[in-house]
């Protein structure tokens, strides 16, 4: 009996075994979920920068066909096969988030970048016609951006649709005091179908801008008429105002800013000397400003040879710029602004001074 009491374990020795095995598998367990949530904070990311990037790029086109009676799984094996979506799982999940399996319609779209996510869907959902074409116009392009696009896009060839932006009956009609309709065409997303007249697409954009310029000239309507009692602008000086803002900054925080240094130079005699305005024009829309433009004596557009605003809008404003030019920042320190220069850091927005002493520093700063 003693021996065999001798061979039984002590359990007061066998605890401490027991704790360091409950330690061991609580470190495991710790380890393993702070693992999971490294991975789970990576996919995330990495589905957010997913989300965000356009699925066509600036320029580029797309014919896509959505067959009849498609069913969601053949839609997103279409749009993988198309390249307009290169994570089916990511769009998987955003796409049923916003119940869009439920919503695509079949048809042909002829998309125009840039377009995301966002605008891929609002084209589903709203359904292509075989024999429509959709174009965007983004804000600030001139007519001879514009023309190019079409053109691209096999609407209306570049020529037609450039007579028709200069047609002398079309402008009186539309009361349009100026050489072409630059500055009057609403920059937006359009649907059109294969082979509309020129005179019809113009006609579309430029009614578009009618509809916001009547909205904002009466929300601005204050700001407006004291702007037209000091400086007799009309309206084709404001819409060359926002031209000139729009093609400045694409920032809606500092296009009323950049509005106000606009005038502060003309309250002082000062040039305007904006680098956009040396190469409007057919033959330089595509060329990067140079002395060579900005300083020619028979360059009519150039605010660097020529005293106030150019003779007309120099591209396309979109609503922020028209607001600002509108209605400039009321900022007792935007008032005494006299120069910006970008920053080009990678924020897209200026770097605003009131002595050319400044300006030199900023530009030595920023841009050299």
């Amino acid at each position: 009996m003693a021996k065999s009491k001798k061979n039984k374990l002590n359990p007061r020795l066998a605890q401490p075994a027991g704790r360091d095995r409950a330690m061991i598998a609580l470190r495991v367990c710790a380890v393993i979920l702070g693992l999971v949530i490294i991975v789970l904070g990576a996919v995330y990311a990495h589905y957010q920068s997913y989300i965000q990037k356009p699925v066509l790029a600036e320029g580029a086109t797309k014919t896509l066909v959505i067959p009849p009676d498609s069913a969601w799984p053949r839609v997103v094996q279409i749009l993988e096969a198309e390249h307009l979506i290169r994570r089916p799982t990511y769009f998987e999940f955003w796409a049923r988030r916003r119940q869009l399996p439920a919503q695509v319609k079949a048809g042909s779209y002829e998309l125009s970048g840039p377009i995301g996510l966002d605008e891929l869907a609002d084209a589903l959902r709203e359904g292509g016609r075989f024999d429509e074409t959709t174009v965007t116009f983004p804000e600030g392009l001139t007519i001879f951006h514009l023309a190019d696009r079409v053109d691209r896009l096999g609407l209306v060839d570049r020529a037609s649709f450039l007579r028709a932006a200069r047609d002398e009956v079309a402008l009186a009609r539309a009361g349009i005091d100026g050489e072409s309709f630059e500055g009057y065409l609403f920059p937006d997303t359009y649907r059109f179908r294969k082979g509309t007249p020129a005179e019809e697409i113009i006609d579309r954009l430029h009614q578009r801008w009618v509809v916001m310029w009547e909205a904002l000239s009466a929300e601005h309507a204050e700001s407006m008429a004291a702007l037209t009692e000091q400086y007799e602008f009309d309206r084709r000086d404001f819409i060359t105002l926002a031209s000139l803002i729009q093609r400045e900054t694409n920032l809606a925080s500092e296009s009323d800013v950049i509005a106000r240094v606009f005038l502060n130079r003309i309250d002082r005699g000062m040039r305007l000397q904006t680098d956009p305005t040396c190469v409007y024009g057919e033959k330089t829309y595509k060329e990067i400003p140079r002395p060579k433009y900005c300083k020619d004596p028979m360059n009519r557009y150039s605010t660097y040879v020529i005293s106030g605003l150019p003779p007309g809008p120099i591209a396309n404003p979109g609503k922020v710029s028209i607001a600002a030019a509108l209605n400039p920042s009321h900022d007792e320190e935007a008032k005494k602004y006299l120069f910006f220069v970008a920053r080009r850091d990678g924020s897209r927005g200026h770097h605003f001074t009131k002595t050319f002493a400044a300006h030199k520093r900023a530009i030595r700063r920023y841009l050299r």
